[in-house]
């Protein structure tokens, strides 16, 4: 097994809400910019449906919020 690089560290998803905008849709948990090392599996959210065009991911807890 190959050790994560120090570069990859960077990568780690250690926020908790992310803004996301109509040209990131469809939004998928982790996002491209997550190291794939400590991704969970890729879950499509459906934000654009939500109400308050918010959703949290189910695996890892980050919300995402959508704007105009």
């Amino acid at each position: 097994m190959k050790t994560p690089e120090l570069k990859d560290y960077k990568s780690l998803n250690d926020t908790r809400e992310v803004v996301v905008n109509a040209q990131d849709l469809p939004l998928h948990c982790p996002t491209n910019e997550n190291a794939l090392w400590c991704a969970h599996p890729k879950v499509f959210l459906p934000i654009d449906t939500s109400p308050d065009k918010t959703y949290r991911c189910p695996y890892c807890g980050t919300l995402y919020r959508l704007m105009n």
